[in-house]
């Protein structure tokens, strides 16, 4: 078994907690279409000196980001708008953390390296059935991805950042590594004699960077909701068949309105959305899932992880559970890790996968291994990715982009997952995922 001797250990319980889950200086506006006029000038006047930005029409009602001033006050603008003609809502956003974290040739594509392809029957399973199709693609809105891995394959390269865009090479570099990580794990092209091996095979990427640059003292950037919204509707628009969000803030911190109409606006567009459920138990906020995966339609995505008798032998494995961190009240679960510690050696107890190569933080760094960064993560984040690259074979078995309804792709996930024995509907929700059960039921 081979492994970056010094690949970083996360266990990932999201990305540290902000001092408070509220962006200070940004709104989501929502008034009637037909009072347009009206509400967008007392808009233009209350973001002088901030920005504002469409954030989608739909039934009659014309929503808004904006950005206001420095030193404006939020509440002061807040009730400026609502007395406005027209104007039925104002909210503030809210921030998000990063939660994590047939046979092909690839060299890593091994029960050590990529364990978690063995278990849920991807390998060779689900690829038996589909290496994709033509057309279909994941989009994941994270920390962006590393350009320079030749295993990604971009369709869409974009950053939104407090409602700027920008689009192209270079717009999605990965100061991070999360983002990479999640993305390789959806698509990381397969059975072309490099590193590793993503569920999706040949599924194509859209990669959403919502995510500040890292910095060489920090790594805990949050995105906030109006981005992430944003990103949602570029994601319809550019024709993805599924979002992977691998980020999320605890009930607790409150709904977001931008995030959730943005999430029911996708899945009314027939774009699956699969969503991490978190990593706060066994806290308060981990009986239920994180939004945004506690939103109605969304596959709210747990993490499993396996006891074994023996270090990296995957013959060994006597039980699966849980995931100790994983939120309950989950669609389902897939393998996330659950290692003891980050000293813990035994790769069986991560999610082993690629980094970033221009990571800001030291210590997020990694030494390439016959050119591939490699990294261990702990998280629902991790578990995510390898349920929205199963939703892409599925898709491709059935038929193409968007054959299948998100409805119906929820339904066929449950119905397919194996029960973890031993363990509560509650913790497991329909149990772990099987990708080749789920791809053979796709099947028209």
């Amino acid at each position: 078994m081979a492994r970056e001797p010094n690949a970083v250990g996360r266990i990932a319980r999201g990305s540290g907690t902000p001092s408070s889950w509220i962006s200070p200086n940004r709104l989501y506006v929502t008034y009637r279409s037909a009072s347009a006029a009206n509400a967008a000038r007392t808009i233009a006047s209350i973001a002088r000196g901030g920005d504002s930005v469409d954030a989608g029409t739909e039934g009659g009602l014309t929503r808004r980001i904006l950005t206001l001033a420095p030193g404006s006050d939020a509440a002061a603008a807040a009730s400026l708008l609502r007395s406005s003609t027209g104007v039925l809502d104002v909210q503030p956003l809210h921030v998000r953390v990063a939660l994590g974290d047939a046979s092909a040739n690839d060299p890593l594509l091994d029960n050590v390296d990529q364990w978690y392809l063995s278990r849920t029957n991807v390998d060779p399973g689900a690829w038996g059935l589909t290496h994709g199709r033509a057309g279909i693609s994941v989009a994941v809105i994270d920390t962006g991805a590393d350009e320079t891995n030749v295993d990604l394959t971009f369709d869409v390269r974009e950053s939104v950042v407090n409602s700027v865009r920008a689009t192209g090479p270079g717009s999605v570099q990965d100061t991070n590594g999360h983002g990479t990580n999640v993305s390789g794990l959806a698509t990381a092209t397969a059975n072309n004699g490099y590193g590793f091996a993503g569920v999706g095979y040949t599924i194509h990427l859209q990669s959403y960077r919502v995510f500040p640059p890292a910095t060489a003292t920090s790594d805990c950037q949050t995105a906030d909701t109006g981005d992430e919204a944003l990103a949602i509707r570029d994601a319809v628009a550019n024709g993805a068949s599924v979002i992977s969000l691998s980020l999320g803030a605890p009930q607790s911190s409150g709904n977001d309105p931008a995030e959730a109409d943005a999430v029911a606006f996708a899945i009314a567009q027939g774009v699956v959305v699969v969503a991490a459920a978190g990593n706060d138990f066994p806290g308060t906020d981990g009986n239920q899932p994180d939004f945004p995966a506690a939103y109605p339609g969304v596959v709210a995505v747990g993490a499993s992880g396996v006891q074994n008798a023996a270090a990296n032998l995957y013959a060994s494995i006597v039980a699966e559970t849980v995931a100790s961190y994983s939120n309950s009240g989950p669609t389902l679960v897939a393998p996330g890790g659950d290692a003891s510690s980050t000293s813990d050696n035994d790769v069986l107890h991560w999610i082993e996968g690629y980094s970033t190569t221009t990571a800001a933080l030291p210590a997020d760094r990694c030494t390439n291994s016959g050119g591939v960064c490699r990294v261990l993560f702990n998280g629902t984040s991790q578990a995510t990715p390898q349920v929205a690259g199963t939703v892409a074979l599925m898709e491709a078995f059935h038929g193409g982009a968007r054959s299948l309804t998100p409805a119906r792709v929820l339904q066929l996930l449950q119905q397919t997952a194996d029960p973890i024995a031993g363990v509560s509907s509650t913790r497991q929700g329909a149990g772990r995922l099987n990708a080749a059960n789920a791809v053979a039921a796709a099947h028209p």
